[in-house]
């Protein structure tokens, strides 16, 4: 019997640790159109919103976006880093793979692990 939960206890130690960490986390995915481009010490962002009409993008006011933000449950902030920042402009539409954390905000900040442009 002592055999059994020493081998039992032992399992449980060494199997977790064999598991392949390296697989991909599925992280949420979004879908939307760079209306705002900000860089502040260093830090890239792009606001992004799912809905925009042509007539609001081309206004270009950061007000009328965090105003339509409002009613988007996925429009967020997000931060990308200098080549993304500089390859994608305003009014691209592109795919955005995320952390999972995000800050707390109107829109909300989040962090990108993955941004693609999606060709229209």
């Amino acid at each position: 019997m002592k055999k059994v939960m020493l081998f039992i206890l032992i399992s449980m130690i060494i199997l977790p640790g064999c598991f392949n960490k390296d697989e991909k986390e599925h992280y949420p995915v979004y879908e939307g159109t760079v209306v705002f481009k900000t860089d502040e010490d260093d830090k890239y962002k792009f606001l992004v919103l799912q809905n925009i009409s042509k007539k609001d993008l081309e206004k270009g006011n950061l007000e009328l976006f965090i105003e339509l933000a409002q009613d988007q449950p996925e429009a967020s902030y997000y931060f990308v880093d200098k080549e993304a920042y500089e390859s994608i402009d305003v009014g691209q539409r592109v795919n955005i793979t995320a952390d999972f954390n995000q800050q707390e905000s109107l829109p909300p900040i989040r962090t990108v692990v993955n941004i693609e442009k999606i060709n229209e």
